[in-house]
């Protein structure tokens, strides 16, 4: 594994190629390299919170640092500087001052001994998600996933940083999706710091597992969860329902009436519930000082107060102007994490659009189709192992173990085969059963197949199920199809063991 290429690959054109000065490799000044940008890293977690780090601008700097960086920022910025005069605290890691968008990164966090995950978890959520990361790095608590673009989104002044906008909402689409079956840190900095690629903790790395903005683009445009910048840009905060004030919304209350607030960042602390409260303030036109006063007392409540300093400079972020008001899905992760993890958008907002919902299945006295279809495929999940995603049972096994009628079984495992999702064959008499296994299995253990003995895979699958080596083939070519490879490198060819 070669660290310079997974540093090219992402920073791209972002940096120079030498070091101004002092180059060890070329000897001419480097001037003839056009303007580029900066990068921000740092030796240590602890000193990434103080910010004590070190400003590159060179592919070089970089790689003579190698391995002796924990975290860096992957996006590049237009320039980089110190604040003090011992030139070690950074400066211009802000969202304006960015050049380009080089990727989106999610960081999986697993905070207890009760959550349990690995790569191939991360794995399993992109194939359904259509777009397959291009790094995966390991971390103490938990995984860090890059998915690099094949080409920089560059941020101009002409287009109004609209790039930013829009990247924003992408990474956030993502995050989301991610959300929904794994530990996503949901606060971290969308184009902030984040781990470095290192030799110990580089799990996977597949340079051609890169996509357009574009792609990304279309592909968020569809999510229906999160409102998207050219549709609705007001509709990434809220100012509460027209004519209600956020300060009067029952979120607003539940979270000022609740005292056991902490600092832990996995459990989205203090700090951030203070600064939420803070932007209801602005947004709903109360005072500095006299939000100030409101919240000092909330803050004295609390079981772990905020420090004056820390508390004043919050205020006075949250009143800088660079916010319009608490974001609703921020507010949402707020209060289930420390008032109640049941509560529903419409135990915090005032004003809620309707919907007509479907009786829930428990209350129903069959299920659709598409319902025993997600149950079969859990229960495969459920199995999935990386090295053996064949499995050898029963019919009167899988009826049990989710409670499924016969005919309705019989049902799903043809419409699952038809949707290409799953292979099985039937063995009558002694010794016989169901044989199974879901495709998005196969083809996760497919990526951890030398090529050498793909081959020889690709012939014991076609035994196992009974199949002709060229019917295997072509429903794995089909799934290989809905991944979204720009570069159309076969998902069987890519020697990665």
């Amino acid at each position: 594994m070669n660290l310079n290429n997974i540093y090219r690959l992402i920073l791209k054109d972002g940096l120079r190629n030498y070091k101004f000065r002092n180059s060890h490799l070329k000897l001419e000044p480097s001037a003839d390299e056009g303007k580029r940008g900066a990068i921000f890293a740092y030796r240590s977690k602890a000193n990434m919170i103080k910010a004590r780090g070190i400003v590159l601008t060179s592919m070089e700097a970089v790689s003579e640092n190698q391995d002796s960086f924990t975290h860096w920022t992957p996006n590049v910025y237009r320039y980089g500087s110190y604040s003090d005069e011992k030139r070690q605290i950074t400066r211009g890691h802000a969202e304006e001052n960015l050049r380009q968008v080089n990727t989106f990164y999610i960081d999986f966090d697993i905070t207890s001994s009760a959550e349990e995950m690995t790569s191939g978890d991360i794995f399993t959520a992109a194939i359904d998600l259509g777009f397959m990361p291009t790094l995966i790095l390991k971390s103490d608590k938990g995984y860090q996933a890059y998915f690099v673009l094949d080409e920089p989104a560059y941020v101009t002044t002409h287009s109004q940083f609209r790039v930013v906008k829009v990247a924003k909402a992408i990474s956030q689409n993502l995050r989301n999706y991610f959300n929904q079956t794994l530990p996503v840190d949901m606060t971290c900095n969308h184009f902030g710091i984040a781990r470095m690629p290192r030799t110990e903790n580089v799990e996977f790395f597949h340079a051609d597992y890169t996509y357009s903005f574009q792609e990304w683009l279309d592909w968020s445009m569809k999510q229906p969860d999160l409102p998207f910048p050219s549709k609705k840009p007001n509709l990434t905060v809220i100012a509460g329902s027209e004519g209600v004030k956020q300060i009067d919304e029952p979120w607003y209350r539940l979270l000022m009436s609740e005292a056991n607030i902490r600092g832990a960042k996995a459990l989205m602390g203090r700090n951030n519930v203070l600064f939420t409260l803070a932007l209801a303030n602005f947004s709903s036109g109360v005072s500095q000082s006299d939000c100030e006063n409101v919240l000092a007392d909330f803050n004295g409540h609390l079981a772990e107060p905020l420090t004056q300093d820390e508390f004043f400079k919050i205020i006075a972020s949250a009143y800088s102007g660079k916010y319009e008001a608490a974001s609703r899905d921020f507010v949402i992760l707020l209060c289930k994490a420390w008032v109640n993890k049941n509560l529903k958008a419409s135990d915090l907002f005032v004003k809620q659009r309707w919907y007509k919902f479907k009786k829930k299945r428990a209350e129903r006295k069959h299920s659709h189709l598409h319902e025993w279809k997600a149950d079969v495929m859990a229960y495969l999940d459920g199995f999935y192992q990386s090295e053996d995603p064949f499995i050898q049972t029963t019919k009167k096994a899988i009826r049990e173990a989710i409670n499924i009628p016969e005919r309705s079984l019989d049902k799903v495992l043809k419409a699952l085969k038809a949707d290409n999702k799953i292979f099985f064959v039937v063995k009558s008499g002694r010794g016989g059963g169901i044989r199974l296994a879901s495709v998005k299995a196969i083809v996760l253990s497919l990526i951890q197949v030398k090529k050498e003995r793909q081959e020889a895979y690709f012939d014991n699958i076609a035994a196992f199920f009974e199949e002709s080596l060229g019917f295997i083939k072509s429903v794995m070519e089909r799934v290989r199809n809905g991944l979204k490879q720009t570069k159309q490198v076969s998902l069987f060819e890519a020697d990665i063991g």
